[in-house]
């Protein structure tokens, strides 16, 4: 009797999967697994984690030409109880396959439906499903607090319940070129001293155990640049000239991979979209795609990657016109159209940017970009060198800060370690940004930022009043450079402090009175806290803290280089406090903290 019960029961099964197929409900799979979700408790439906992306493949009856271009194929979904609905394009991926990418934002069952322009299509078109949403069960702060979202009038970025977000980015710009399955040209004696075997997945897990919060990536499609290196193509052409076909195709399919992996480790993806500027600004304005074309492929990047936890940056320096290169303008931008189809499909609203040129060229008040609904935050670009005696450029930094929209700036790109700048330089920008009315800053090291001009690049040292640094690390030196951890220690230093409230005091006002020597960066939250950084070799003259409470401050000395602080508790009486001389002649962070 028994085991006729679990024969029928057997039986059961089998016939109840046979229908679900016929009925075309697919279960999803996980990407960063490659392994379905997990039975859901009570209901036998496939599981998805809350905010993390999983697929559902689907296999297209036909063998379409062009099918990026000529057919749409979209996923509707539904949640059961509380009627919220969106729909998330779905992409073709090679051959008959096609898949949907999406990552659920409230828990419970989901429904969902597929709609393609081929009706006919029964593999693509009329299909239904369930899923049912749980919770996270990881420890990354992306996933446990949602992706990230900009509020209107908040200079700071955060997560979907609310909570700030610290962006200390890492800079990527040939991220398709540092390899998967390779050691990327060290030694191999080097690669066993640190037991390497993939470049790109062990800088992941550095920068993570470091404590980076973002990955600044561009794919650098066709680039006529110092290597001539191309990516998405080849000598002729690249994804605008070629569309998606299977060549293309298959590159997404490897670019997959590393957007997975980066999703996996918790980052957020400040990706540009497609290729160097300079390859849509030739094709589009003469004429070789269309703004239909376009469109059509930046649904294709959101339905591949918007369900990862991202930031779309735009392109490299297209704001406001790349320089004018090939006669582009304000006006005639192709980049304009790109941020427009990349926001129009992104059904989670990822914060919208545009990389600006320097600000020699544009700041807030030229931006190409700015007044457009889409844009959210300004990803700038402007150097400072204190090590020769520069003072931060407090009129670019006063700009962004008071621009009526009060978005969130990031430095996005300044002068990168070691290239362009030393230890020092690199670290000092940091915490410029933080104490200026930034709300990040991005981090590059050579070779890492670019590995094209590690390798064909000047490689002549350089050097400033400061120190001499040289121009040709290999990635590892690159990945344990000073700099790098020293970053880390600034923001656990600011995380100690609610940095996301600090206003910045430029180059005096009236919580900051200037003294004898330079103006410094200085930052202040009411009359409560009040943080200054200190660079050069000055031992005295930094000026004064004002319009401060009277009553009992904790002053903290922070050492920017090794992370190392003291503590001491001082008496304010006639509201303000003279900035005492640094331990040593180094670049020193002090802080004091109102007690009562």
């Amino acid at each position: 009797m028994k085991w006729n019960r679990i024969l029928a029961l057997l039986l059961c099964a089998a016939i109840m999967l046979s229908v679900l197929a016929s009925c075309g409900i697919h279960p999803p799979v996980d990407p960063t697994e490659g392994t379905e979700p997990t039975e859901a408790p009570g209901n036998g439906y496939p599981s998805a984690e809350k905010w993390v992306a999983f697929e559902i493949p689907f296999e297209s009856e036909m063998l379409y030409v062009d099918p990026v271009y000529n057919y749409d194929m979209d996923v509707v979904f539904t949640h059961t109880d509380s009627g919220k609905t969106f729909t998330q394009p779905a992409f073709w991926c090679g051959g008959n396959q096609w898949k949907v990418r999406v990552a659920l934002t409230e828990l419970g069952e989901w429904t969902y439906e597929t709609k393609c322009t081929d009706a006919a299509n029964a593999g693509l078109h009329g299909l239904t499903g369930r899923i049912n949403c749980v919770p996270y069960s990881g420890d990354l702060e992306i996933y446990k607090r949602g992706f990230l979202k900009v509020e209107k009038g908040t200079r700071y970025f955060m997560y979907e319940d609310g909570t700030p977000f610290f962006y200390l980015g890492d800079t990527h710009w040939t991220l398709p070129i540092e390899e998967l399955n390779g050691i990327g040209g060290i030694s191999q004696e080097l690669a066993d001293e640190y037991g390497i075997t993939s470049q790109f997945h062990y800088i992941m897990d550095v920068r993570m155990a470091q404590g980076f919060t973002v990955m600044q990536t561009q794919p650098l499609g066709w680039y006529t640049g110092a290597s001539g290196n191309s990516w998405f193509g080849d000598a002729g052409g690249s994804v605008f000239d070629y569309g998606i076909n299977d060549m293309i195709v298959e590159k997404f399919n490897l670019y997959d991979r590393y957007f997975a992996y980066i999703a996996e480790k918790g980052f957020v993806n400040a990706n540009a979209q497609f290729a160097y500027p300079e390859e849509l600004i030739e094709t589009y304005l003469s004429g070789r795609i269309s703004a239909q074309q376009l469109e059509k492929l930046c649904r294709y990047w959101v339905a591949r990657y918007s369900a990862y936890p991202v930031m779309w940056t735009t392109a490299q320096e297209g704001d406001n016109d790349y320089y004018s290169y090939g006669g582009c303008t304000p006006a005639n931008n192709p980049w304009l159209l790109v941020m427009e189809y990349v926001s129009k499909y992104d059904v989670y609203d990822h914060p919208t940017t545009c990389h600006q040129e320097n600000t020699g060229n544009t700041v807030v008040n030229n931006s190409t970009f700015g007044e457009r609904k889409e844009h959210e935050w300004y990803a700038a670009q402007y150097t400072i060198n204190p090590a020769n005696g520069n003072l931060p450029p407090f009129g670019v930094l006063k700009e962004y800060y008071f621009d009526k929209a009060a978005k969130p700036t990031v430095n996005y790109e300044g002068r990168y370690d070691h290239f362009w700048t030393g230890t020092f330089g690199a670290r000092a920008q940091g915490w410029v940004a933080f104490l200026n009315g930034n709300c990040g800053y991005g981090y590059g090291i050579q070779p890492i930022w670019s590995i094209v001009w590690a390798e064909y690049g000047d490689k002549t040292p350089t050097s400033d009043e400061v120190e001499t640094y040289p121009r040709d690390y290999n990635w590892v030196e690159g990945l344990y450079s000073e700099a790098g951890q020293q970053l880390i220690y600034m923001k656990k230093f600011l995380l100690g402090y609610d940095w996301h409230d600090l206003v910045p005091c430029f180059d005096g006002n009236e919580y900051y009175r200037p003294g004898t020597s330079k103006n410094y960066s200085v930052a202040h939250i009411d009359d409560e806290v009040y943080i200054a950084y200190l660079y050069g070799t000055d031992q005295s003259g930094y000026g004064s803290f004002a319009n401060m409470k009277n009553g009992m401050y904790a002053l903290t000395w922070f050492n920017c280089r090794t992370g190392e602080s003291t503590a001491e508790e001082i008496v304010v009486e006639n509201s303000g406090f003279a900035i005492p001389n640094k331990p040593d002649a180094n670049d020193w962070a002090v802080a004091v903290q109102y007690k009562g």
